[in-house]
């Protein structure tokens, strides 16, 4: 599994393995579809994320959701976002049936295969949400963390 590197500030951030991130990106973007949330460059970065879920990325997935904030505002709207992707994952209890993983909206049979298999734990999505809410808010301490997620495809 490959793995991105998600930063904000220079320096501060975390790896992931890109399936992973595909999930959260999912998430992510079903709450910024919403037509509430003004997002500079909105259709762009819909496209971008969509093309991360999919798969094309793989090997070089690059996390584009922070390029297009360039303003405080900006990162209040993506914080609350965030937050609301965090309330959507708390209101699925405390894991995401093997269904709705299969039914995310991708082209890519590698990240469908591994989601068949069982369960995905709801607070490693969370905890992958609060620690992009803490890169936005400055308050993320590590240089190259890794996030690995409590979750195995295979047990």
């Amino acid at each position: 599994m490959g793995q991105t590197l998600v930063e904000y500030e220079k320096d501060k951030g975390f790896r992931i393995a890109e399936t992973m991130m595909q999930l959260v990106l999912h998430y992510i973007l079903q709450e910024m579809e919403k037509p509430e949330h003004l997002i500079p460059n909105k259709s762009d970065l819909l496209e971008d994320t969509k093309f991360h879920i999919n798969g094309y990325s793989g090997g070089h997935m690059y996390f584009s959701l922070f390029d297009e904030i360039s303003s405080p505002a900006d990162e209040q709207i993506m914080i609350q976002i965030l937050n609301n992707v965090k309330t959507t994952l708390q209101n699925k209890g405390s894991l995401i049936s093997v269904e709705e993983l299969m039914s995310i909206p991708t082209d890519d049979f590698t990240l469908k295969y591994i989601l068949d298999k069982k369960p995905f734990p709801t607070a490693e999505l969370i905890r992958v949400m609060d620690a992009l809410i803490q890169m936005l808010e400055r308050t993320w301490p590590y240089k190259d963390y890794e996030m690995d997620l409590n979750w195995k495809y295979f047990d």
